[in-house]
């Protein structure tokens, strides 16, 4: 019984946790220019967990990590959203079929280096021209690994989508597991 007590109770602090990460990360996200160094910051979070490191208050490390990765996180954002915004509105404009194949190609390998960007902002310490040449180089070489990551992007703002008020918890733990699917993979490259 006593088992079964101590597992439930560490269920609760996970999801407490979860909870409480998700709270300052949303609170971050609020002006829209701070997302990027708001996941950041998220994932950094999460890494520690995931690392076995103890965390002394998770709005301590989670605002020293923002501070610390907010100048690159944010300059990446904003290449990041100008080439969103230019496949976007690529998709509007072009109308000849190969023009299609094309961005498919391009909006593809966007999203899959997407998918390994924040973790690997998270996890390496290093300018980034190598971050975005790290997640290309992870999101071609780990096929199985970046469909799971799409996958959990993709499962998370569907869930979001038709349940927005998981946006409540979703955040932190989609942040957690597509983190567990990348933590082997980064320990074994920093190797």
């Amino acid at each position: 019984m006593r088992i079964l007590q101590s597992r439930f109770s560490a269920l609760i602090e996970i999801i407490g946790n979860l909870l409480q990460l998700n709270l300052v990360w949303l609170l971050m996200c609020l002006p829209v220019i701070t997302i990027f160094p708001a996941t950041v910051a998220m994932y950094g979070v999460v890494r520690k967990w995931i690392s076995g490191r103890e965390i002394d208050g998770i709005f301590r490390v989670y605002f020293s990590l923002f501070r610390e990765c907010f100048l690159q996180s944010f300059g990446i954002s904003m290449g990041w959203a100008g080439l969103a915004c230019f496949l976007y509105f690529d998709y509007q404009i072009m109308r000849f079929p190969g023009s299609f194949i094309i961005l498919g190609v391009v909006s593809v390998i966007f999203i899959a280096i997407t998918a390994y960007l924040f973790p690997a902002m998270a996890h390496f310490d290093t300018n980034w021209k190598n971050i975005i040449r790290n997640s290309l180089t992870m999101a071609v070489a780990y096929p199985l690994k970046t469909a799971l990551l799409v996958g959990i992007l993709l499962v998370t703002f569907l869930l979001i989508f038709i349940f927005p008020i998981s946006i409540l918890i979703l955040g932190s733990g989609s942040a957690y597991v597509s983190y567990m699917v990348c933590h082997k993979l980064f320990e074994n490259l920093a190797k």
